[in-house]
């Protein structure tokens, strides 16, 4: 039996425990499955409604509003998260923010026209608007830099990916009000747990409630002497502070317009790379190929969760700048794949594809394996990475107002494309430009593996590059 070495005890006693740092990421990612579950909920859904004549009297035309009123309401809702984040917190911003999905899913149980629906997905989209900015915060404000690299990026693309799964399997398997049923339980669970999670000490020393945030430095890292560690977060927070925080610093300041043109450019870069018309649209481009359309959709859903959990890993290793690289390249690829098949079986008719509607279904789960090793992961857990805490809550609000822009304009055009010229032209143009990012992003995007807030912040203001060793990730900051 091995020997302790003398002092190790004291030693992981002084380094604290991460379990805490963890566990409150995982609750507060039961908005990111709540969130990836609406996001997806047209997958089974569009098509199911718009076949129903019986019961329904919903056209494509209209159900195609279900994709384009999330993203818009996001972009609406944006401002006030942004302000409630700064003036009430991070985690009660969170815990309201978590209503809207109860509000839709209680509404999605009666109704039984087009326009109660509608209301149901506008909800849906400011429960978006609150995930992705308080939970960006929270999260990578309570966790170190360790936590972040791998825990926070497995835990929120797993819950993304999870949602995107539990979405189509029970959704082909019930009815909307059924499945609206099921879908209350992770909002009442998250309702439940996450008011005993810590608040951010950010947040806490922003509003100079030290004793506040020394008792939750205490909690998140799990050990009773933390004046070392609260003393360099006080001043990486005063520092921070020392900024005016107002709209014109976003881009005036070197590093907060960095930061701003970054997110911005990994977002274009993400739903023109097909993160959003992809779930969205799952099996209306199953359908479209001829082939069986629920078990393809099935098969691929259950193949990007288990491929997010593996890519995790990966993405830790390899780093995220290099991952989100190779995976636009990747991704495109295989839009432009698909882009041929749809081309030869619309334009070819003497080339009879009934035979080969399996082939759809390899270019998605290549797409979808691609995507998990960076777009579709990698932007939403860099969020809360680049901006200082004085400018945060409005350089998310931007950032997020882009993404429900961008989500809205690429659904439409994929929907517009698609039903106008062809599935072909839609996923040729999307492939294209993803290329085109992709070149785009290899110089731009900086590194942020294994790196504090304080350090990312200092390269971004063009000072020397600060060295990442072992101690830092031990560091909440």
């Amino acid at each position: 039996m091995a020997k302790k070495c003398p002092g190790e005890d004291e030693k992981r006693k002084d380094e604290g425990r991460d379990w805490l740092q963890i566990l409150a990421v995982f609750i507060g990612c039961l908005t990111t499955l709540e969130n990836g579950i609406h996001f997806s909920w047209t997958s089974p859904f569009f098509v199911q409604l718009t076949k129903d004549t019986e019961n329904y009297d919903i056209s494509e035309d209209h159900a195609s509003y279900f994709t384009t009123l999330p993203p818009i309401f996001q972009i609406l809702s944006c401002p006030i998260f942004s302000v409630l984040c700064d003036r009430i917190g991070r985690k009660t911003t969170l815990l309201i923010g978590g209503v809207p999905f109860i509000l839709a899913c209680i509404l999605e149980t009666f109704a039984e026209n087009v326009y109660v629906f509608h209301v149901a997905r506008c909800l849906t989209g400011i429960g978006a608007s609150a995930n992705y900015i308080a939970l960006s915060m929270y999260a990578g404000e309570i966790c170190k830099p360790r936590v972040r690299d791998f825990w926070v990026n497995f835990l929120v693309s797993i819950n993304a990916s999870g949602g995107l799964l539990l979405i189509n399997l029970i959704g082909f398997y019930f009815d909307v009000h059924q499945t609206a049923y099921i879908l209350l339980v992770p909002g009442v669970l998250f309702q439940i747990a996450f008011p005993f999670m810590p608040e951010s000490p950010y947040y806490l020393l922003m509003k100079r409630k030290e004793d506040a945030a020394r008792n939750s430095l205490q909690r998140l890292l799990q050990k009773e002497d933390v004046e070392e560690d609260f003393v360099e977060l006080q001043a990486d927070v005063k520092r921070q502070m020392s900024e005016t925080g107002t709209w014109k610093d976003l881009f005036c300041i070197v590093a907060n317009r960095k930061a701003l043109f970054v997110g911005v450019l990994m977002r274009v870069a993400q739903q023109f790379g097909g993160s959003a018309f992809v779930a969205a649209y799952t099996s209306y481009i199953f359908e479209e190929s001829g082939g069986d359309a629920k078990t393809a959709t099935l098969i691929y859903s259950g193949v990007f969760v288990g491929v997010t959990i593996i890519a995790s890993f990966c993405i830790d290793r390899f780093g995220r700048k290099m991952s989100f690289i190779i995976s636009m390249f990747l991704c495109a690829a295989c839009m432009l794949y698909l882009s041929v098949f749809y081309y030869i079986k619309d334009c070819v008719p003497q080339w009879d594809v009934s035979n080969y509607t399996w082939v759809p279904l390899i270019g998605m789960m290549a797409y979808i394996v691609f995507s998990a090793f960076g777009v579709s992961n990698i932007p939403n857990v860099m969020l809360g990475e680049l901006f200082s805490a004085s400018i945060k809550a409005k350089g998310l609000n931007v950032l997020i107002s882009v993404m429900g822009l961008l989500i809205s304009l690429t659904s439409y055009l994929f929907y517009l494309f698609s039903s106008s010229f062809g599935m072909y032209t839609a996923f040729f143009v999307f492939s294209l430009i993803s290329f085109g990012n992709a070149v785009w992003c290899i110089f731009v995007l900086p590194e942020t593996k294994g790196k504090t807030l304080e350090q990312i912040q200092q390269e971004f203001n063009g000072n020397k590059p600060l060295k990442s060793d072992r101690r830092d990730s031990q560091k909440l900051v």
